[in-house]
């Protein structure tokens, strides 16, 4: 097991070894004995993405920040049906018997995908503008063939130009534009070529997930995003929703102080007694 970084030195790395390759991790804080909690972010992001909330939710937990498999540095093949184990792999390297985990986005696909699998390792799930065709019916578009054509052409600049302008893309804080524009610089499109696609999860598998779950958006996240995480809370059993001000699709970069609140009491009642709906 990794020793957790010194609260003078909030940041260090490893690469966890998985199925194909690697993770690469970044670990901040020390935390106060609650679980730790992985971070999963969402597509064409890496873990930089998490850098709002170390301030925020360090001093209490243990943040694990991966690079998801064929993202940022990692070197592991994309696969998004094998990243549930990836989760366990970085859990069990760091010698984590139970822990929390937050997704963002295509991150948050991925979570309750732990949940599903691997509910006894869990302590808790926050989700954050998951995309859950099962329960609304999508309405939003992402243009993924022309993307996958343009990534194969080698023309990233023009994938990068479009993306940059979607909704889901739209930052809210000067902060949260200069870093999304960070990582949309570095992403290379690999993971377009792998046709990889996300794990099932049926309104039937939601309906019966055993642990808790914080279901959030932004304020000004997609209609459909929205009405995901309404319909999530509406039908697991241990879940509760809550919506992030001033705040987009991205919602814990755009209003970081506000997310982590949210974050952070959820994981205290966690420990303390049922997670209870916000105001």
């Amino acid at each position: 097991m990794m020793a957790a970084p010194a609260p003078s030195d909030p940041i260090a790395c490893d690469a966890v070894p998985v199925d194909g390759g690697t993770l690469p991790i970044a670990l901040a804080g020390m935390g106060t004995g609650r679980a730790p909690i992985i971070l999963l972010h969402g597509w064409t992001l890496d873990g930089r993405i998490w850098a709002p909330q170390i301030d925020g939710l360090a001093a209490e937990h243990f943040l694990v920040m991966p690079d998801r498999r064929g993202c940022g540095r990692a070197t592991a093949p994309p696969d998004l049906r094998r990243e549930a184990e990836d989760v366990i792999a970085i859990a069990d390297f760091l010698g984590f018997d139970r822990f929390a985990v937050l997704g963002l986005s295509q991150g948050a696909t991925i979570a309750l995908d732990v949940a599903r699998k691997f509910a006894s390792r869990l302590t808790g799930v926050v989700v954050s503008g998951a995309p859950l065709p099962t329960l609304e019916p999508r309405e939003e578009v992402i243009e993924l063939d022309t993307y996958r054509t343009w990534a194969a052409a080698g023309d990233l600049a023009a994938l990068r130009r479009d993306w940059a302008l979607h909704p889901l893309m739209q930052a809210h804080s000067q902060a949260a534009h200069a870093l999304l524009a960070a990582m949309l610089a570095d992403y290379d499109g690999r993971d377009l070529a792998a046709l990889s696609e996300p794990p099932a999860l049926p309104r039937d598998v939601l309906r019966t997930l055993a642990v808790p779950v914080l279901a959030l958006t932004g304020e000004h996240d997609t209609p459909w995003r929205r009405a995901c995480a309404k319909a999530l809370a509406e039908i697991a059993p241990r879940a509760i929703h809550a919506t992030v001000p001033l705040a987009g699709h991205l919602a814990n970069a755009d209003n970081p102080a506000r997310f982590n609140a949210l974050v952070a009491a959820f994981m205290r009642n966690l420990t303390a007694s049922q997670p209870r709906p916000y105001p």
